[in-house]
């Protein structure tokens, strides 16, 4: 009797267990699929501040150049990303998931890279671009964490927040990407990236 009462506790403890994976693995694809539109718009409003910034002469050509590269490649990454999470979602499998991985990966190693050999003649425009980058970034972090671990060998940093929801990521691109710089043509290109 005792034996039937035990496995009938070990049964509960892995039926608990299994309903709380099940539900931290809901969380982190909802969320991911719920951010990702937003986090391909940041990317593409990427391009966008910087044509608006041409048009005013306030940025070099060089400038324009790198920029609108850190933009598509932000954008291409998420676009796959979105479309990994998508499938993950309807069919999870450790394939996927490996994708999904090395997706982030290299997200974290090419847009650092190229924040870094961009040498941005502006100071100001080079630092919202690096904000706008390091958001991204951490947004992807954040839900990848959460993700089932199907490799030890993936690189990636651990979240330095709770996750940020569609509306709340919108707040942080205006406040970190968008606000007034005091440069009014500057401030005309920001003004034109705000998400609503």
């Amino acid at each position: 009797m005792k034996t039937n009462s035990k496995s009938k506790a070990f049964l509960a403890l892995v039926l608990a267990i299994a309903i709380a994976a099940t539900g931290c693995s809901a969380q982190w694809i909802n969320i991911a699929l719920q951010d990702l539109p937003v986090l391909t718009q940041m990317a593409l409003n990427i391009a966008t501040l910087v044509s608006a910034l041409a048009s005013g002469q306030q940025a070099s050509t060089a400038d324009i150049a790198v920029i609108q590269n850190i933009s598509a490649q932000a954008s291409r990454d998420l676009n796959l990303l979105q479309t990994l999470y998508g499938e993950y979602k309807a069919t999870p499998s450790a394939p996927t998931l490996q994708k999904i991985q090395n997706v982030i990966a290299d997200l974290n190693q090419n847009l650092p890279t190229l924040i870094q050999s961009a040498h941005i003649s502006n100071p100001t425009l080079s630092a919202r671009i690096t904000a706008a980058v390091n958001l991204i970034l951490t947004t992807v972090n954040s839900f990848a964490a959460l993700m089932p671990q199907s490799s030890a060998a993936t690189s990636r940093k651990a979240p330095t927040h709770s996750l940020l929801h569609a509306n709340d990521l919108k707040k942080q691109w205006n406040q970190q990407v968008c606000s007034p710089s005091g440069n009014s043509a500057l401030d005309a290109a920001f003004a034109a990236g705000v998400l609503r």
